[in-house]
């Protein structure tokens, strides 16, 4: 690979106006030149479509598409159809990049020959500008290094490695067969190992260079019964590949650690949403009793978390006592500001 590749980065955008001026600016003034900027207005009406064209005038490296709201897995495949790069990279429109994001990346992709380089990023709670040091403390935690396919996977399975794409740049013809599902939210869950399956190389690098905006109302943080879906869908898939490549790939505690989480999501549906929400939008409130049994069945009972055994004993013998005590346990852990582990079942 050339010492001075071309990476293309493709940018979504919808109704994200306060702020995308940031994100792209974080794009323009990267100190990496050659770059290909392709945003891709997913039919916004805020002012967003606005604020691209005015990069488009700009900058030449920009490349604007407008298109009716079809969601954010149809704009990045959209984009990645556009994409000339020898490189591809991915910017959500209300984060930013590092100034030396793509330099440092692309660098460490030429020096060691890999496939895929992954930085940490930092979280930050605010609706202003973020800071590009970063203040909170840098995420994932795996070790640096370069990872062969095989580690690479066990780490993203055992959560060391994160799934979104944004933190990443991969070689471009890793995504010659692949799209992210259309949609559907949680886009990076079913992306991000199908693309890990195909590399040879991971490099890990420790180092906070990508800037991720927690905000209200973002897609990911709205909590509605359609996103808890998508996102045991999306998991459900990874599930099934961990099963399917264990223990040629993966190790069967790994297995039984992704069985819990997706028992986990199932039990944390059936209680929060009442029998005529799950019956009008995801499944009804029999079906779930009998999936959560089917999952406790493969784990074994024995291997479950406390909590999740005493919940799925009522859930056996009394689930409307289990609907009952639900909301006054969630009340007493709030309130006593206990720390669930990851994933808690309840």
């Amino acid at each position: 690979m050339k010492n001075n590749i071309l990476v293309s980065i493709v940018i979504p955008v919808f109704n994200v106006r306060p702020y995308l001026a940031e994100a792209l600016d974080s794009v323009v003034h990267q100190s990496y030149e050659n770059i290909e900027i392709i945003i891709i207005d997913d039919g916004s009406a805020d002012g967003s479509e606005a604020i691209c064209d005015d990069y488009l005038r700009k900058d030449d490296r920009v490349h604007v598409v407008h298109q009716e709201n079809k969601g954010i897995s149809n704009a990045r495949n959209a984009g990645l159809s556009l994409a000339n790069g020898d490189a591809v990279a991915f910017l959500d429109p209300d984060d930013a990049y590092h100034p030396d994001f793509i330099a440092s990346m692309t660098e460490i992709m030429i020096r060691e020959n890999s496939d895929i380089v992954t930085c940490q990023y930092t979280a930050h709670v605010t609706t202003g500008r973020m800071e590009a040091t970063g203040r909170g403390k840098p995420q994932p935690m795996a070790k640096q290094g370069q990872y062969d396919r095989i580690a690479a996977l066990r780490a993203l399975a055992d959560g060391l490695l994160d799934v979104s794409v944004c933190n990443k740049v991969f070689r471009r013809e890793l995504w010659k067969t692949i799209r992210f599902p259309d949609g559907h939210v949680y886009e990076d869950v079913d992306t991000t190992y199908r693309v890990f399956d195909v590399c040879e190389t991971v490099y890990v690098l420790n180092r906070p260079l990508y800037l991720r905006r927690k905000r209200p109302g973002s897609i990911t943080d709205t909590r509605t019964l359609k996103n808890l879906y998508d996102r045991n869908l999306a998991y459900s898939h990874f599930d099934s590949y961990v099963e399917a490549n264990t223990p040629g790939v993966f190790t069967i505690e790994q297995t039984m650690k992704r069985r819990q989480a997706s028992l986990n999501i199932l039990f944390r549906v059936y209680l929060r949403y009442s029998s005529k929400t799950l019956r009008s939008m995801y499944m009804t409130e029999d079906d779930l009793q009998k999936c959560i049994k089917e999952e406790v069945q493969k784990i074994g009972l024995k291997n479950c978390s406390l909590r999740s055994r005493a919940a799925y004993r009522m859930l056996c013998s009394c689930p409307s006592l289990l609907r009952m005590i639900y909301p006054i346990y969630r009340h007493v852990k709030l309130f006593v500001r206990i720390k669930p582990p990851v994933d808690p079942a309840v």
